[in-house]
């Protein structure tokens, strides 16, 4: 039997949990919030991921600092023809592309055969099971395909099938998991939101928040995407309600980065979200167990 005592529950270290929102483009944000806690030497103990905040999340808990992701995504973002080898059409499918591209190249990097247990930091993504219309979180199996699930927005990627689901993105009902990331130990949760927050809103008034401008898309499409971030935006309130994040971090990404057609202006996305945690840097210095 071992002499050692464990130290009182109050004078164990607080585990500091990440919560990444998803928003496609405008989630490449957070990378620049990580870099910002590496430069500050601030320790992750658990990340929650959904669609880009799950592929960002997956990466940074697989051992990748925030300035490897970063030059990753700015080597793709950079060339033209690198974006397009991501594009894998399928026309009459369930979503317009394929996603087996992008599933690649996560691949690339995190290998085939990465699993949860294999990485440095807990990690969780959620997905919405199609079948059931509930929310799934994934912490256990392969990474990437959890990943890829993940990131399946509905009309846009194929979903994925894993064991008994039908998996499309997880923004449909949790877009910001603060609630995953307290499931998976965290005692404190920091959680970025790269979406707008249309509360601050009051109708018949100029909006505080205006819509992302969708160049890339025809004018009733992009209508239906703001109707989807509208509705995304009320529900995304109402579970924060339930389950609040001890600091909320909003970058404010252009908006005309958009969830689809803004990856070429990944730098600025970045830029964005590392000048919200450097503004945020001394209330995350007051969190317990983090200054």
């Amino acid at each position: 039997m071992s002499d050692e005592v464990s130290p009182p529950l109050e004078n164990r270290r607080k585990k500091l949990g990440l919560a990444l929102g998803g928003g496609g483009a405008r989630g490449l944000a957070h990378i620049g919030v990580l870099k910002v806690l590496d430069r500050e030497q601030i320790t992750v103990d658990v990340i929650a991921g959904t669609s880009m905040g799950g592929i960002v999340g997956a990466l940074y808990a697989a051992g990748f600092s925030g300035e490897r992701i970063e030059a990753e995504v700015l080597r793709i973002s950079r060339s033209r023809l690198e974006l397009v080898k991501l594009i894998d059409l399928r026309l009459g499918a369930a979503g317009l592309l394929g996603g087996s591209r992008i599933t690649e190249m996560l691949t690339s990097l995190l290998g085939a055969d990465l699993t949860f247990t294999d990485l440095r930091i807990p990690f969780a993504v959620t997905g919405v099971d199609m079948l059931s219309g509930r929310e799934v979180d994934l912490s256990e199996g392969k990474v990437v395909e959890a990943v890829r699930a993940t990131m399946s927005v509905p009309g846009v990627f194929t979903p994925v099938e894993i064991g008994p689901y039908r998996l499309m993105d997880g923004g449909i009902l949790n877009n910001v998991p603060v609630d995953v990331a307290l499931k998976l130990g965290a005692d404190v949760v920091i959680a970025v939101d790269v979406l707008p927050n249309f509360r601050l809103n009051q109708p018949g008034q100029s909006p505080v928040v205006e819509p992302i401008q969708s160049h890339g898309l025809p004018p009733q499409f992009s209508n239906l995407w703001h109707v989807v971030l509208v509705m995304m935006s009320a529900l995304t309130e109402y579970r924060l309600k339930e389950t609040p994040p001890d600091l909320m971090i909003r970058p404010d990404v252009p908006k005309d980065i958009d969830i689809l057609f803004g990856f070429e202006q990944a730098a600025q996305a970045i830029s964005a979200g590392e000048q919200a945690a450097k503004i945020s840097l001394n209330d995350i210095r007051l969190l317990p167990g983090v200054g």
